[in-house]
């Protein structure tokens, strides 16, 4: 039995997650608190693995959004391991889903830093980042019952 999903658009999911640091008033800045979080694994899960790189395989079918920018690229090149593959905005296309991952990934931030007014009424600037799309997209068509999951929990990362 073929399960049929609605289209899932990425401009309907959260993009990242905002981060910010408030720059102290006096004293020094320390270096770690600007550093991402890293999750460290002794040893790698072969079947695990195995079974991700299958999954990564798989086709989806998705479409890139067109936009209103005349300079954004129409022809979207994107790579894995040496093997390109090439989105046209607009069209409808199958593709690996690793390469769904890779348009995921490419994520700009933008940086904005507001004065604000601390708890001791001293002028202070805090770093804001947030996140969007390079390249919004739509999944048209994933068979995979994990693959909605997988694509939100990429788009939730940092």
């Amino acid at each position: 039995m073929s399960r049929t999903r609605k289209e899932l658009n990425t401009n309907e999911l959260q993009v990242g997650q905002q981060q910010s640091f408030d720059v102290p008033t006096t004293g020094s800045i320390d270096h770690d608190d600007f550093r991402d979080q890293f999750e460290t694994v002794d040893t790698p899960n072969w079947k695990e693995q195995a079974k991700m790189l299958d999954f990564m395989e798989e086709p989806v079918t998705v479409r890139v959004h067109e936009t209103e920018n005349p300079n954004a690229e129409q022809l979207i090149q994107t790579s894995v391991n040496g093997v390109n593959q090439f989105f046209i905005r607009g069209e409808v296309q199958t593709v690996k889903r690793m390469f769904i991952e890779v348009l995921a990934r490419a994520r700009p931030e933008n940086i904005s830093t507001p004065e604000y007014v601390d708890g001791k009424g001293n002028r202070a600037t805090r770093i804001v980042k947030t996140f969007g799309l390079k390249y919004p997209f739509s999944v048209i068509a994933d068979r995979n019952p994990d693959g909605h999951a997988w694509l939100e929990g990429i788009l939730r990362e940092a």
